[in-house]
């Protein structure tokens, strides 16, 4: 059984509101409920690789015969 999380999703959703009303951007949520802040939006393609390396690697946990 999960234990039960620490806010709301109505607490939740005022404090992005509240964030974005200040100017800021919503990056994360960590799992307390601390809403994480930047003063300028993440360029989401900076987060994918840029040397080619971003296909599909199979975990070691995978099935590996082919």
């Amino acid at each position: 059984m999960s234990k039960p999380l620490p806010f709301t999703e109505a607490s939740l959703a005022r404090a992005i509101k509240a964030v974005k009303r200040a100017g800021l951007h919503v990056i994360g949520v960590r799992p307390d409920g601390t809403v994480i802040t930047s003063d300028h939006p993440i360029e989401v393609t900076s987060l994918i690789p840029q040397d080619g390396h971003n296909e599909s690697v199979p975990s070691k946990w995978e099935d590996q015969r082919g």
